[in-house]
């Protein structure tokens, strides 16, 4: 009798690997195609890509950009944005009214594509997405802070996050009509 049982618990052991193995394979299948969207998203891919540097803790970035994209083949001007007296209260306005006169410029340049690369407080990134949507695609990128090299995080296209398919869903939960 216990033979029996024995059997069929091994039995059901090989059986619940199954859905383990195919449960693998579909993880790492997307994450080969996710990286591999990623590569091709850091790609400049219109005609008049532009690299937009905003140093506002009292480091001037454009020189440790301008070496990343050197070191990545890509080829397109920097416009800096350098204040050595960082972010405050008192001056955050006036700091947000430049980056959207810097915005109006560059739309009258034409850019079809940026490059952000920022070195921030996280207030004034936040008001700089609020000022960037609906705008041209944004390629964010991050310093990491262990290797010291940017790495491209995430592309924001005309108010939307690419990957986020249900985007119908979310413009429901946003205007109240979803349940």
């Amino acid at each position: 009798m216990w033979d029996w049982i024995g059997n069929i618990a091994s039995l059901i052991q090989i059986i619940s690997v199954i859905p383990f193995l195919i449960a693998a394979w579909l993880f790492l299948t997307r994450a080969r195609r996710y990286k591999k969207k990623m590569k091709e998203l850091e790609q400049p891919i219109s005609e008049k890509p532009k690299a937009l540097t905003i140093s506002l803790v009292g480091t001037d970035i454009t020189g440790q950009v301008r070496q990343f994209l050197e070191g990545k083949s890509l080829k397109m001007e920097i416009e800096s944005y350098y204040k050595p007296t960082g972010v405050t209260q008192a001056n955050i306005q006036s700091l947000l009214y430049d980056i959207l006169k810097l915005k109006r410029k560059m739309t009258n340049e034409g850019v079809t594509e940026v490059h952000l690369f920022l070195a921030c407080p996280l207030v004034f990134a936040t008001a700089i997405g609020a000022i960037f949507d609906n705008w041209v695609p944004v390629k964010v990128y991050h310093l990491n802070r262990d290797s010291g090299k940017y790495e491209f995080w995430t592309s924001l296209h005309k108010g939307f996050i690419p990957g986020l398919e249900e985007r119908s869903k979310i413009t429901k939960i946003i205007s109240g009509e979803a349940e």
